[in-house]
This record gives structure tokens, C-alpha cells and sequence, in this order.
């Protein structure tokens, strides 16, 4: 038996779940900069570009994501 798997927790064989209050249940996001589950998800649309862009910033440390839609 592999040393490293004999000691691990009973948790560390379950599935990780997203906490009650994050608006992405379905799917593990979070933040990479402080690691919270407090997300927030913007679609900003650019009219004279003709480009759409998603914003994905997180609310405890204001760390903010651009992500463009094609």
C-alpha cells in the first residue's frame, strides 16, 4: 500500500463541493488571487466594436477577469 494514500482523510475522497452561497454551484469557481467563493459575473456588451466580454471579479479582494465571448 502506498504510504502517502494510507494517510490520507476520509475527505480527501470526496467530491469538492461549492459552499451554499456561491452563484456557481454546479462548477468549482473561485477566486485564484485570495481563493473565495464570493464571485460575481458581468456581461458587458462593446456596441461600436460589435464585441460582447464577460467580467468575472471577485467581491472581498477586487480582483477582476475579462473574459471575451466569441
Amino acid at each position: 500500500m502506498n504510504a502517502a494514500r494510507y494517510f490520507m482523510r476520509r475527505e480527501d475522497y470526496q467530491p469538492r463541493q461549492t459552499p451554499r452561497n456561491s452563484p456557481f454551484r454546479q462548477f468549482d469557481v473561485n477566486c485564484v488571487k485570495c481563493g473565495s467563493y464570493d464571485l460575481r459575473l458581468v456581461a458587458q456588451m462593446d456596441e461600436e466594436a460589435g464585441e460582447m466580454a464577460l467580467l468575472l471579479g471577485c467581491n472581498k479582494c477586487r480582483q477582476r477577469e475579462i473574459l471575451p465571448v466569441k
